[in-house]
């Protein structure tokens, strides 16, 4: 009876009983565009997994892996491909320490490179399906942390991970020298960044959008980073101290509400194709049939940059506590839209956005105040 009064009072009012709510971009996610200001270092669709290896800067595009060679630009240094080489599969995730790196290959495991070559045989997670491998950190030379996004669905399915309210992900430490995996968490949804300090284990959960900290192994869990407004995603160490974290899609009330209306969201999922879901994208601007394109978003066939949006570009600098200091950000109607990988080197920042195919360079690491 308590209930029915409330809902009748909340639909008087106009009231949200949904819970469809997103916290807002404010204090030290206050909305700029340094992202879109940033210089462009290179143009390479579908980049992924920035990771210094050694003396090396490395990234993936589908199964292709490439070394990437600072160049002399117009507008100063910019990067180029030196060398590629085919995985044979997509690589999902890429990890390095010193002169070790870490390749999860979709459904083939994790092979493991060094001076010597690769390893024979790739490490698996003991009986899972290794199609998702999101994220992996190095915790030191025989320990590998390992962030297993869904047991249902392949990395490249995460919309369809989301939109279903899975939550099969896992974390696994893997003994290098044993070849062998133990799951330190599980039950999580969709662990799509993981990194290692000072004895913590950080973990983005994305589905719940939040950053969790926990022990070596899995002990003591608790919620590092709560309530963001973005769905937070690959975590890379600050030269400086703490942590830079890609926020790859942002939340959207609408995305919200569907989440919670089952029977729209299955009949949604079985009749339409993922790129026209009501969800969130690495990128949108595409098609003409992608939802939502008039009214509060577009002005004489101009997308506003204040509209909902579907897609964003969003890097967060936080301290050695998982704290947010302050952000780079491109928005709506910006060009470097879904940020997926970080890495520092030589004194800036390198921001991969796989939704707008894009390497951009950040210079302000230090002295700065948000």
């Amino acid at each position: 009876m308590i209930g029915a009064i409330e809902r009748g009072w909340a639909n008087f009012r106009g009231f949200d009983l949904t819970g469809s709510t997103v916290p807002p971009m404010d204090g030290p996610l206050r909305p700029n565009a340094k992202l879109d200001a940033a210089p462009v270092l290179l143009d390479i669709a579908d980049v992924d997994n920035l990771v210094i290896w050694g003396q090396q800067v490395l990234c993936s595009v589908g199964s292709d892996i490439h070394t990437l060679a600072a160049t002399a630009g117009e507008t100063g240094q910019s990067l180029s491909l030196s060398h590629s080489r085919d995985a044979g599969k997509p690589v999902t995730a890429m990890a390095a320490l010193g002169d070790m790196l870490a390749v999860a290959v979709e459904g083939e495991g994790i092979r493991l490179e060094g001076p010597g070559g690769v390893s024979s045989e790739p490490i698996r997670l003991g009986q899972l399906d290794t199609r998702c491998v999101t994220a992996m950190a190095f915790a030191d030379r025989s320990t590998l942390l390992v962030a297993l996004g869904s047991e249902r669905n392949p990395a490249q399915e995460w919309k369809r991970d989301l939109m279903t309210k899975t939550a099969a992900g896992s974390v696994w430490r893997v003994d290098i020298k044993a070849g062998s995996a133990l799951s330190i968490a599980s039950g999580l949804a969709f662990p799509s960044g993981i990194f290692v300090s000072n004895g913590r284990v950080f973990v983005s959960e994305a589905w719940r959008h939040r950053v969790l900290s926990m022990g070596i192994d899995g002990s003591g869990q608790r919620i590092a980073l709560g309530s963001l407004p973005a769905y937070p995603g690959r975590i890379a160490q600050a030269s400086e101290g703490g942590f830079w974290l890609a926020m790859f899609a942002p939340r959207n009330p609408l995305v919200e509400f569907v989440l919670k209306e089952d029977a729209y969201r299955r009949r949604m999922i079985e009749t339409i194709e993922p790129d026209y879901w009501i969800a969130p994208s690495l990128a949108t601007g595409r098609s003409f049939l992608e939802p939502i394109q008039g009214g509060a978003r577009k002005k004489l066939n101009m997308l506003k940059p204040w509209s909902p949006a579907w897609s964003t570009g969003l890097v967060v600098r936080c301290d050695k506590d998982m704290a947010m200091l302050r952000n780079y950000q491109s928005r709506a109607d910006g060009g470097v839209h879904g940020v997926t990988s970080l890495c520092e080197v030589e004194g800036r920042l390198l921001v991969g956005a796989k939704g707008s195919g894009k390497i951009v360079a950040i210079h302000e690491l230090a002295g700065h105040i948000a």
